[in-house]
């Protein structure tokens, strides 16, 4: 009697282990889908935000690739998204806006320097994520997600490196330098 009370007991341990398991999977999954949620939200802000209130041409031509990023990815992500909780909501909506504005606009005044920064922090956070799904390989749709969304990320990563290496080299820094350079070499 003892030994099937034990084995009733063992039983019940382990499905409440693999009940655990399965709700930590779940929470993680859950988790997961926000945090992609709030990275492209992040995202999409910031570009919405250059977009009004810069008329630089390589700021412009950037946020369309990320546009059409996020419209190519936006149909797969969507079905990532269906039946799943999404914990964030317009006041959160919000306060992604709020800071993201902070962050690029200084007395109002758009900084094409701290928009790249954010962007390429934004960028980064999210290649790191994906390449977390694809290491993991837990969720075959988030997954498959990952898998086709980011080669484009390293893309982005690519050209908001070559955006930052074009305001270096017209920073009136690296004109003083340049000019001070050629004097140098007469």
């Amino acid at each position: 009697m003892k030994n099937v009370a034990y084995i009733l007991m063992l039983i019940a341990l382990l499905g409440s282990e693999s009940c655990d398991g399965t709700k930590r999977e779940s929470e993680n999954e859950i988790f997961v889908i926000n945090e992609l949620f709030m990275l492209r939200t992040e995202g999409m802000i910031l570009c919405q935000i250059a977009e009004a209130a810069d008329s630089d041409r390589q700021i412009l031509n950037a946020c369309d690739r990320f546009h059409a990023y996020y419209a190519a990815t936006q149909p797969e992500f969507l079905s990532l998204c269906d039946g799943r909780s999404i914990a964030l909501d317009e006041s959160d909506f919000d306060t992604i806006w709020e800071n993201v504005e902070r962050g690029v606009k200084k007395n109002a005044v758009f900084s094409k320097s701290d928009f790249i920064t954010l962007t390429t922090d934004n960028i980064l956070r999210s290649i790191a994520l994906h390449e977390i799904i694809l290491e993991r390989m837990e969720w075959e749709d988030v997954s498959y997600y990952a898998f086709k969304s980011l080669p484009e990320l390293y893309n982005q990563q690519q050209l908001l490196s070559d955006l930052r290496r074009s305001e270096h080299e017209n920073s009136p820094e690296a004109r003083v330098a340049e000019v001070h350079n050629s004097a140098i070499a007469l």
